[in-house]
């Protein structure tokens, strides 16, 4: 072997090339070296090292020479500028604003290719750990920075995500929970302005962001038609049942059908926060529920209307089963101790 050739093996050696697995077949992504910029990709076959792919991986190595290693900053700052960040609704970009600020501030001085090494994920969960009290926020930290890393490891900057999958601190319950007629009675006492708000969204199923922006001009004879906002796409078509109609009719009467269904205190549109707020000043102690599980509710209400499982999943954008374990715990639990409270008394 000539001396020319034994080179030209030890610079193979330094490309980094990296199997993706998809239904449709391998993709095959070819780094200029280990945590080294994206090169090439190609689809079924691993790429063949030649000419080509070396000459690319001696171009960007002379194009970083002499220049200031890149650093999660960086990465920061173009994540924000990106279109996938574009595309975020308002309220989720203000949540990642604050946390990409806050991952500047810990790790954003550190050169990107410090992130190939896996000992970082300790670094990552240890400042997930300042918030170990507050569980939901120390899992938005681990995430945020999964999300940061994973679109920087699309871009071909990094072969591996040190942060993704880190366990979360916070135990979600997974079976959904409805508001039942004592949850309704602890909130007698809310304010007028905040029952209207809960009443409404127990018998639409909308969503926080899509209740306080709710328009009259959304509201039609025999159905609320909401766009969703771009995050999640589509249309909502809710159907009008009785009692909504009672309850539109009433708000009606104060906002003569212009600008916003749902008004605060100032008889102002409400925002996310700020109901979200109120209703947790107002809620007792130990209430056991949240706004969002009134979707839950307007899923006994479509039920007890006579929808069929796989029709109440289509107006809340659920699925079938999920219709179906409410009914379940809900529904037809009710029914059969109704029943033999009847049969008893007989």
């Amino acid at each position: 072997m000539t001396a020319g050739r034994r080179r030209a093996v030890r610079v193979v050696h330094k490309l980094h090339i990296v199997e993706k697995k998809r239904k449709a077949g391998s993709r095959w992504y070819v780094y200029a070296w280990r945590g080294g910029p994206l090169i090439h990709k190609q689809d079924i076959e691993r790429p063949v090292v030649d000419t080509r792919l070396l000459d690319l991986a001696a171009h960007e190595r002379q194009r970083l020479a002499g220049s200031a290693e890149r650093t999660l900053d960086a990465v920061i700052d173009d994540y924000r500028a990106s279109p996938e960040f574009d595309r975020l609704a308002d309220p989720t970009k203000r949540d990642y604003r604050r946390w990409l600020d806050r991952m500047s501030a810990r790790f954003g001085p550190c050169p990107v290719g410090a992130f190939e090494d896996r000992r970082m994920r300790g670094d990552i969960i240890a400042w997930r750990n300042e918030w170990a009290d507050r569980p939901r926020t120390a899992d938005k930290a681990s995430v945020m920075m999964a999300t940061v890393l994973g679109w920087a490891l699309e871009r071909g900057e990094l072969s591996i995500n040190v942060a993704a999958k880190i366990p979360h601190l916070h135990r979600v319950n997974k079976a959904d929970q409805v508001w039942e007629r004592h949850h309704m009675r602890a909130m007698t006492a809310a304010p007028a302005h905040l029952r209207n708000a809960l009443l409404l969204a127990g018998l639409t199923g909308l969503r926080l962001g899509d209740l306080v922006r709710l328009d009259w001009l959304q509201v039609g004879p025999k159905a609320i038609i909401v766009e969703r906002t771009r995050k999640r796409g589509g249309r909502a078509v809710i159907p009008l049942l009785p009692e909504t109609r009672l309850l539109i009719d009433r708000l009606a009467a104060d906002s003569k059908r212009e600008g916003p269904v749902l008004r605060n205190s100032r008889g102002q549109g409400w925002t996310e926060s700020g109901l979200g707020s109120v209703f947790q000043k107002a809620k007792p102690t130990g209430f056991d529920r949240t706004i969002h599980d009134l979707r839950g509710t307007f899923a006994t209400r479509l039920i007890l209307a006579g929808l069929t499982d796989q029709e109440a999943a289509m107006v809340l954008g659920w699925t079938a089963k999920r219709i179906a374990g409410i009914r379940a715990r809900y529904v037809d639990e009710e029914r059969v101790i109704v029943s033999l409270a009847d049969r008893l008394s007989a």
